[in-house]
């Protein structure tokens, strides 16, 4: 115990000592050889020095590149520097005369022009290979036929007519009265008449009933009717039809008296079994409806000219498409004629041109 308070008295009062950076020298030489100074060595030891020194020589001596043990490729000869088979080798003698030295130079030409053709036709050899040998150098090619137009005529088939194209017998350009007897053949009842008036006419009508001090809406209605019927421009419009036994549906559509009132427009529709499911047995029946659709139409009405959008005749001028939509597989046929439809548009805008509005200007006498 007393040793142990002798030896922390001992550590209590001993002196400090500040330690001091060592001086060691980090280079053997003043001058390290590094930087700008640096010079390369021609050699390293790799042992320490107890041991023999192990030295390595620095030097960038180019080594001989290693023998490949493949077969290195043949290298083609050239006939100009290395003569081929030649059998008589050409000896010039240092005294020769004039005579002797043009004779050599004779031989010497021949020589090169021997070789060169061994040469060529070596190299035409290799060419050559594998082809069919000809008899001749001449090689006869046959004759070419000269190209012809081909005759386009039966290439594109006609397209569909729709007008030959019925519905129920129902058929584009029929008028009011025919589609009636036919839906009534066909077992239609007409369920809707919608009668119109030519548009440009319509704004005429009207200013002459407000003209007349006509101002309620329902007698300037009217009003126009009663006009309309007095010029016989108040046309029947459209006409539904339905089949309820068969959910059978046709709305037709038809042209002002500009163009005689026919149709332009016809709508099919047969609404599906909305009641059946999913399962087994009434999915075979919807897939039953899809195919006897579809048979139908085709044996009806033949195939479609463009069959990605079962479109038959001209899209563009008068066409029928058939399609079906939804889960109940409801079919929707469209026939309709656009030329017509046209055709009544600016045929109803020439006759429009004949009616006279009355304007609010009087700084120039009205035309009677």
């Amino acid at each position: 115990m007393k040793k142990i308070y002798l030896i922390a008295l001992m550590m209590l009062f001993a002196p400090v000592v500040a330690a001091q950076e060592p001086e060691v020298p980090l280079f053997d030489d003043t001058t390290p050889n590094l930087g700008r100074n640096a010079k390369p060595l021609d050699s390293i030891v790799l042992t320490p020095a107890p041991l023999p020194p192990v030295r390595v020589s620095l030097n960038n001596e180019k080594k001989p590149a290693p023998v490949s043990q493949s077969t290195p490729p043949a290298k083609v000869s050239d006939p100009l520097s290395t003569p081929g088979a030649r059998t008589v080798p050409i000896t010039i003698d240092r005294d020769v005369s004039d005579a002797t030295a043009a004779d050599l130079a004779a031989r010497l030409q021949a020589e090169i022009a021997r070789t060169r053709a061994e040469k060529e036709s070596k190299t035409e050899q290799v060419e050559n290979a594998g082809q069919p040998s000809v008899a001749s150098d001449v090689v006869e090619v046959p004759p070419q036929k000269t190209a012809e137009t081909p005759d386009l005529e039966g290439l594109f088939a006609k397209i569909h007519d729709v007008y030959t194209f019925d519905i129920a017998g129902f058929m584009l350009g029929m008028t009011p009265d025919e589609i009636a007897d036919a839906a009534e053949e066909a077992g239609y009842r007409v369920t809707k008449v919608e009668r119109g008036i030519p548009l440009f006419r319509t704004s005429f009508y009207e200013q002459n009933c407000r003209d007349a001090r006509v101002y309620r809406p329902e007698q300037i209605r009217r009003c126009i009717i009663n006009q309309a019927l007095s010029d016989e421009v108040y046309y029947v419009s459209s006409l539904t039809l339905s089949r309820k036994a068969t959910k059978e549906y046709v709305q037709i559509l038809f042209t002002s008296p500009a163009t005689d009132n026919v149709a332009y427009k016809i709508y099919y529709e047969n609404k599906g079994d909305n009641s059946l499911n999913f399962t087994r047995r009434n999915l075979a029946k919807k897939l039953r409806r899809k195919e006897a659709f579809w048979n139908l139409m085709f044996e009806t009405y033949g195939l479609p000219d463009d069959s990605e959008k079962l479109i038959w005749g001209d899209p563009d001028k008068a066409y029928m498409q058939a399609m079906m939509q939804g889960s109940n597989y409801n079919a929707y046929i469209v026939m309709e004629d656009k030329d017509l439809f046209d055709r009544d548009y600016f045929d109803a805008e020439d006759q429009a041109k004949d009616l006279q509005y009355r304007h609010s200007f009087t700084f120039a006498p009205a035309e009677e």
